[in-house]
C-alpha cells in the first residue's frame, strides 16, 4: 500500500515559543485506522488541524499524496479530506439533509448546484449510519449525539479519500459508540484512511489498525494496538493503573484498575 499522509518531524507553537507538540513522524496509509491515544493537553486535536491546514506547523511538513498541504488550494484539499471537529455548531435552521447535503458542496462549481447523484449520496451516507429517520428533522433541534452522526455522515457523503475525526463519539450513548466505530471499520474497508483521536484505549483495538500514543507534546509509541496499548504504555501515558485482558480469542480489553483511597479532603466543610 502507498501512502496517503506523511509527516514529518513536525512542530507546532501557537505563539513561537512554547511548543504544543515536536519531533512527531507519522505515516498513513491507504485503508489505515489509525487512533491517536493520549492525556488532555498533550497536542491531539491540534495536530489533527494541522493535517487539515487549519494550522501550520512552526517546522517539518505535513504531505498529501506526496504533495505539501500548504501548496494546494483548499478546494483540492476538501476532495481529499474529510474532517469532523470535536463540535460544532449551527444557528441555521437547516434540515438534516440539508447538512449532509453539504458534504458535496467540494464537488461542486460555484455556479452548479447538487443534482440526482449528490441526493443520492447524501441519502446513502445517512442510510449507512442509520439515521435516515432524522432526515427532514431540523439539525438545530436534535440531540448533541445525532447531531454528531449527522456530521459524519456530511463527512461521508463528502467521499474524501482521509478522514480526520476528533473524538468522534465524545458525544454518543454507549450503542452509538459501537455503532459509529463499527462503520469507521467498514469504510476502511473501502480503501478510506481514517485518523481519529480518542481518550479510550478500547477504541483501537475495536476499530484500528495503527495506535499513535501522544505524550508530553511528542509521539510516545506507535504501531498495531496489541503491540503499543500496554500495561506499561498506558501508566506511562495517563498515570493510572490497567490491566490488557483478552476477553475472547477476538476481543481485547483496557481495564482501568480500582482507584486506591486517598487521605486527600475532598468536600464541603
Amino acid at each position: 500500500m502507498s501512502n496517503i499522509m506523511d509527516i514529518k518531524n513536525a512542530e507546532f507553537s501557537y505563539n513561537g515559543k512554547k511548543s504544543v507538540f515536536k519531533n512527531v513522524n507519522l505515516s498513513i496509509e491507504e485503508g489505515d485506522v489509525l487512533c491517536i491515544l493520549g492525556p488532555n493537553g498533550t497536542g491531539k486535536s491540534t495536530l489533527i488541524k494541522c493535517m487539515n491546514s487549519l494550522l501550520k506547523l512552526k517546522s517539518g511538513e505535513i504531505l498529501l499524496k506526496n504533495k505539501s498541504i500548504y501548496s494546494m488550494k483548499e478546494t483540492e484539499l476538501a476532495k481529499i479530506i474529510g474532517y469532523i471537529p470535536q463540535s460544532n455548531s449551527s444557528i441555521f435552521a437547516f434540515s438534516v439533509f440539508d447538512i449532509v447535503l453539504m458534504g458535496r458542496t467540494p464537488h461542486l462549481s460555484l455556479t452548479s448546484v447538487p443534482g440526482t447523484k449528490d441526493y443520492k449520496i447524501a441519502e446513502e451516507a445517512l442510510k449507512g449510519l442509520g439515521i435516515l429517520h432524522l432526515k427532514n428533522k431540523i439539525y438545530t433541534e436534535i440531540s448533541g449525539g445525532e447531531r454528531q452522526l449527522v456530521l459524519m455522515a456530511r463527512a461521508i457523503a463528502q467521499q474524501p479519500e482521509i478522514l480526520l475525526l476528533d473524538e468522534p463519539t465524545s458525544h454518543l450513548d454507549f450503542g452509538n459508540q459501537i455503532r459509529t466505530l463499527k462503520v469507521i471499520k467498514e469504510l476502511s474497508k473501502t480503501g478510506l484512511s481514517v485518523v481519529m483521536t480518542s481518550h479510550f484505549p478500547d477504541h483501537a483495538f475495536l476499530s484500528c489498525n495503527k495506535v499513535a500514543i501522544m505524550n508530553q507534546g511528542t509521539i510516545m509509541e506507535t504501531g498495531k494496538p496489541e503491540i503499543v496499548v500496554t500495561e506499561h504504555n498506558m501508566k506511562q501515558a495517563y498515570g493510572i493503573d490497567v490491566k490488557i485482558l483478552d476477553v475472547n480469542e477476538h476481543r481485547r480489553a483496557c481495564i482501568p484498575m480500582q482507584i486506591q483511597e486517598s487521605h486527600m479532603n475532598i468536600g464541603c466543610s
